[in-house]
């Protein structure tokens, strides 16, 4: 789970769709530890099934998160 991955979903403008297979990997790690509300779905692209994720908005959780990590910093 990355810290300065969720003060990047943070800064940007929710909604916001996600295609890279390692980003869309951390967006589902930061949605397992509850820290962002998101959704993954898969697509078959030119017989390839891709996964996408959508990033909705930080939780509760996940603004405590990132405040508690910028008063570390």
């Amino acid at each position: 789970m990355s810290i300065a991955f969720l003060a990047q979903l943070s800064r940007g403008q929710a909604p916001l769709t996600l295609t890279q297979p390692r980003e869309v990997q951390q967006l589902v790690m930061l949605r397992a530890a509850g820290l962002v509300a998101a959704f993954t779905l898969h697509a078959t692209e030119r017989g390839q099934i891709r996964e996408y994720g959508r990033f909705l908005a930080l939780t509760p959780a996940g603004r405590v998160a990132l405040a508690d990590s910028q008063h570390q910093a």
